[in-house]
């Protein structure tokens, strides 16, 4: 997969008061668990690595990634470059990458109006077609509730939606269903809650998927538990359960994530043997560590930002 982008820079110390239940808009389905995700989601690497950005314009920045010594291509280094337009207010978004590998692709985020989206991306490479990935999204966001439409092609059709309602204050519940143009048709659903309470963030999960190890083509059920607790405005804890039937596989992770103004530390712990740590300064130096004692994979990493002068400063 190509590399992340750069993240943005955090909010500043001591941050607002949380919301209370009810005030923030309902979320999109994909992001019930954000605050796990959040936790979870490393930008894990191996090497050297340099995220550059030069301010071409106001609303215009060129954007700069070298990967040296890693084990992501077989050559041993990555070099990406592409354009990253944001408008005033944030309502269009559009980000473009290409490497020397062959990989382009693109992105486009235009808001319309209070409560509606619409996403497109493309991913391609001009050395190996098969590679190719192209999807578009609409979303809606009502006072209560929530829905999307999704269109991709990844080798073969793909067609989803889904919709949530808000029915208490601290209450969420949503599904989402996406039909697949092969054997026929193939279909994946899930089913969500969301409880939030205070610094208390609890999301609950069941969605049907074909087994891939099953020949005559079952289909496997999984149950996914995530609790996130906030002890400051700093510092978050989380920990997320997962059992599969029939085949009763089970996992259990932890996690935690402490941030700064234009910083973060995360670290994940998880019973499958894989133990990673990532921390990342938005305007400086950054690390990455992870080690899969099971498959005997270690990566660790160096990563550096070179982001423009903020006006009136030197550069960095």
């Amino acid at each position: 997969a190509p590399p992340a982008e750069p993240a943005p820079a955090m909010s500043p110390e001591g941050g607002a008061p949380p919301a209370a239940p009810g005030a923030e808009p309902p979320l999109q389905f994909e992001m019930f668990s954000r605050e796990w995700q959040q936790l979870s989601q490393q930008d894990n690497f191996d090497g050297f690595r340099i995220e550059a950005v030069t301010q071409v314009t106001k609303y215009l920045q060129a954007a700069h990634t070298l990967f040296l010594g890693t084990q992501l291509r077989e050559c041993g280094y990555i070099y990406q470059f592409g354009p990253v337009f944001q408008s005033e207010g944030g309502r269009t978004v559009m980000v473009a990458r290409a490497g020397l590998d062959g990989g382009v692709s693109g992105r486009i985020i235009q808001k319309f109006g209070t409560g509606f989206e619409v996403k497109a991306s493309s991913q391609t490479n001009l050395k190996n077609q098969q590679q190719n990935i192209h999807d578009a999204a609409a979303e809606y966001t009502g006072k209560d509730w929530t829905c999307g439409a999704k269109l991709a092609w990844q080798g073969a059709w793909l067609a989803g939606g889904s919709f949530t309602q808000r029915l208490l204050p601290s209450l969420q519940l949503g599904g989402d269903l996406t039909c697949v143009a092969v054997n026929n048709l193939m279909t994946i659903w899930q089913l969500s809650a969301r409880w939030t309470e205070g610094k208390n963030v609890f999301t609950a999960g069941l969605n049907r998927q074909p087994d891939p190890k099953s020949p005559v083509g079952a289909n496997l059920h999984e149950i996914r538990l995530q609790y996130v607790r906030k002890l400051s405005d700093r510092l978050s804890l989380g920990t997320e359960f997962k059992l599969s039937h029939p085949d009763k596989d089970s996992g259990l992770s932890m996690g935690y994530e402490y941030a700064f103004r234009n910083a973060r530390v995360q670290g994940l712990l998880e019973t499958d043997g894989r133990v990673s740590c990532c921390v990342s300064d938005y305007q400086g130096l950054g690390f990455s560590g992870m080690i899969d004692y099971v498959q005997g994979n270690y990566k660790f990493g160096v990563l550096m930002h070179v982001m423009p002068p903020e006006q009136g400063q030197p550069p960095q």
